[in-house]
């Protein structure tokens, strides 16, 4: 298994698997059903983050095949706060035949490993943070079993 920085080439997949991903959580959630022009808006999204500074897209790839990707950004918080910089996990997903076999590891770690690289540049650039559903035990167990801790509860009103 390589873990590599994605390819214009590899959008086309990764906007597949991050459908299949919306599309899972959409199961949990209406509030996250996928727009009419979802596809279009993730093909430019996936793009705009292989040229990023703040954004890196990594792959997995086995045998020339694509078992996942992640995507990971240095994010700013407001200036009142004096940690202001935080890495944040926006995605990962694994393709189902390749599970547990050890990638997202691989992939959190590539992640882990290029937030860590950006320290010199963003000062106290200390946490990771990502979001997992309340209904997403099987996230919620993943990402637990890498060091992740609840820390925050996120609530919502409908209008």
């Amino acid at each position: 298994m390589i873990i590599r920085k994605a390819k214009i080439k590899d959008v086309p997949i990764i906007v597949k698997l991050a459908m299949e991903l919306l599309k899972y959580h959409k199961d949990f959630d209406s509030y996250f059903a996928p727009a009419k022009n979802a596809k279009d808006d993730y093909t430019k999204f996936f793009k705009r983050c292989i040229h990023s500074p703040i954004k890196q897209l990594f792959v997995a790839e086995n045998n020339g095949e694509i078992a996942g990707y992640a995507l990971g950004e240095i994010c700013s918080r407001p200036p009142v706060f004096k940690i202001r910089n935080i890495g944040a996990i926006n995605d990962m997903l694994v393709v189902e035949k390749f599970r547990k076999s050890g990638v997202a590891k691989q992939l959190l770690t590539e992640l882990l490993d290029w937030i860590k690289s950006k320290k010199s540049k963003y000062p106290k650039l200390d946490y990771i943070e990502l979001s997992v559903h309340t209904e997403n035990l099987i996230g919620q167990k993943a990402w637990a079993k890498y060091g992740f801790k609840e820390f925050m509860i996120k609530q919502r009103m409908k209008l």
